[in-house]
């Protein structure tokens, strides 16, 4: 009995202790000279096309900051994971840039894979996320029991973009002879998707949005497949008279099945994700003569960055930086209108700098997609440590609030908004079309728009 009396007595005194201690524990990885972040991300194998430059540019940002603030530099750490997921390098990884360098954040953190296989730790560790380089539905929390409150998605998650696939197929006048007809109301929709995390991800945003529009189920066909099933899926799924299909995959199995939708000459008009850019479509064309052939179906794609403006002025040799030049265009500036001035913003702190990694400058990145992506993760947590007043007692969830306070407009994009907890990353979208002329590209044909926005058409 005494015992238990002494117990209780040192767990009283020590809750008094603590609760007299005016000095508030801030988080790891704020020391008096850095603020440490990191990422695993691949800069080496298959995906260094993606991962190097995505990287460079953050890292370029982060440049900026500390030249231009007083205070902790941001200190960068970053290891190559390779994608490999198989070993498990991602998770390893992870936990040594949390256990061992300490960071205060993972900054891009990059891929389906090292998502997927880092989501347990990454919820368990409470460590803030800003940026999953991927929209792989691990990261969509709708502030539910506080679940996935450290995890602050940008990009669209994959189910949100199944979601806008479907307003757009239902509601848009993309259809018909002239492309400008709605689709028909009987018409059969064909949801081909890929049997991985992508497909599967963007298929669950899909469905939930056909039952939500009421659409019977009559006139839905799903069907899965691979890159190695893709021309025998694309042929049964054609066969069945479809008017629009919804190409719920990325990478190889999505290049797969846009072949062979080619080689079977289509002509129904395909919905995809914003992943599948020219990277997807581009390899799809037939080449004769050592000349790309136009695709014989429409493609529309979902896009998040947003840096068109028609009318836009093209820029001058100051807004582009650098010499006055961009690395690789044999053109004149003049030949560049109809650019935002956020776009050009990009261009030119890209252009300044002397960045490199390996045989990639930051000089080239002036049109490099995962560069735009890297850009605005790097953007992301900056306005967020912009916010910060007292880095003395910033505490994780200090940094978190400050996440959920209020809305950020990002640039080149729209607006993310966190509060309540909703994790649930960009959910306003433009929409793009595959062009050939006067350069093969995607070029935007809708403005960036909410669901809600889309089904009022």
């Amino acid at each position: 009995m005494r015992k238990m009396l002494l117990i209780a007595m040192v767990a009283i005194s020590s809750i008094i202790l603590l609760g007299c201690n005016p000095t508030v524990q801030k988080a790891q990885g704020i020391t008096d000279e850095h603020i440490i972040i990191g990422n695993t991300a691949a800069t080496s194998g298959a995906f260094a096309s993606v991962g190097v430059p995505f990287n460079l540019a953050m890292q370029v940002v982060f440049d900026e900051y500390n030249d231009t603030h007083e205070g902790r530099d941001i200190l960068f750490k970053h290891y190559d994971d390779g994608f490999d997921v198989v070993a498990g390098t991602g998770l390893a990884l992870t936990k040594k840039l949390v256990e061992e360098d300490k960071v205060f954040a993972l900054v891009g953190h990059f891929g389906t894979n090292t998502v997927n296989s880092t989501m347990d730790y990454l919820l368990e560790s409470g460590v803030p996320m800003v940026y999953g380089v991927t929209g792989v539905n691990s990261l969509y929390f709708d502030g539910e029991n506080g679940l996935g409150r450290n995890i602050l998605s940008v990009q669209p998650i994959y189910r949100t973009e199944g979601r806008m696939m479907v307003a757009r197929a239902l509601n848009e006048s993309l259809f018909g002879a002239e492309g400008n007809a709605k689709l028909g109301a009987n018409d059969k929709i064909l949801v081909l998707y890929s049997e991985d995390d992508a497909g599967n991800s963007i298929k669950v945003g899909i469905e939930e949005e056909l039952a939500t529009q009421g659409v019977v189920a009559s006139r839905i066909i799903k069907l899965p497949f691979t890159a190695a099933n893709a021309s025998a899926q694309v042929t049964t799924g054609l066969a069945q008279n479809p008017g629009v299909i919804l190409l719920s995959a990325n990478q190889a199995p999505a290049t797969a099945a846009a072949t062979a939708l080619r080689e079977q000459n289509s002509n129904v008009p395909v919905l995809s994700s914003y992943v599948n850019s020219a990277t997807v479509f581009t390899p799809a064309q037939a080449v004769v003569e050592e000349q790309a052939q136009p695709l014989p179906y429409n493609v529309f794609a979902n896009a998040w960055v947003d840096i068109a403006q028609t009318g836009a002025p093209a820029p001058t040799e100051a807004q582009v930086g650098g010499d006055g030049t961009l690395a690789g265009f044999a053109f004149p500036l003049s030949y560049l209108p109809n650019f935002t001035a956020e776009y050009w913003a990009f261009v030119k702190l890209m252009n300044d700098s002397d960045r490199a990694d390996g045989a990639t400058t930051s000089k080239a990145l002036w049109a490099n997609a995962y560069a735009m992506a890297g850009y605005v993760a790097a953007k992301t947590f900056v306005a967020l440590l912009e916010k910060v007043e007292d880095f003395e007692t910033l505490s994780w969830d200090a940094f978190l609030d400050i996440a959920e306070s209020a809305p950020i407009k990002l640039p080149l994009a729209g607006t993310v908004n966190w509060a309540d907890g909703k994790r649930f990353g960009l959910d306003s979208l433009a929409l793009t079309k595959f062009v050939y002329s006067p350069n093969v590209t995607f070029a935007k044909v809708r403005e960036v728009e909410s669901i809600s926005t889309v089904i009022a058409k």
